[in-house]
């Protein structure tokens, strides 16, 4: 499912995350990636997000702050 959320100021991964309603059980949420445009060279960069981690740990560290534009990209776990 693809699902666009309107940026705001200081928005976080955790922001997006609560916006969407979490993760699913299907969702392999320490495998997702962050795509952001990279303004000076022209290229897309890409970044692990562990967001597993940070909605059912608690872990702060994996909680960035998010620029308008990015997408996050999280597969499904493999059984």
């Amino acid at each position: 499912a693809l699902l666009a959320l309107p940026f705001r100021a200081n928005m976080t991964a955790l922001d997006a995350m609560i916006a969407v309603g979490g993760l699913n059980e299907f969702a392999a949420g320490n495998r997702a990636k962050l795509i952001r445009q990279n303004r000076e060279t022209g290229k897309q960069d890409e970044y692990r997000l562990r967001l597993s981690d940070l909605i059912r740990r608690g872990d702060a560290s994996a909680n960035v702050m998010l620029k308008p534009g990015d997408t996050i990209i999280i597969p499904e776990s493999r059984f």
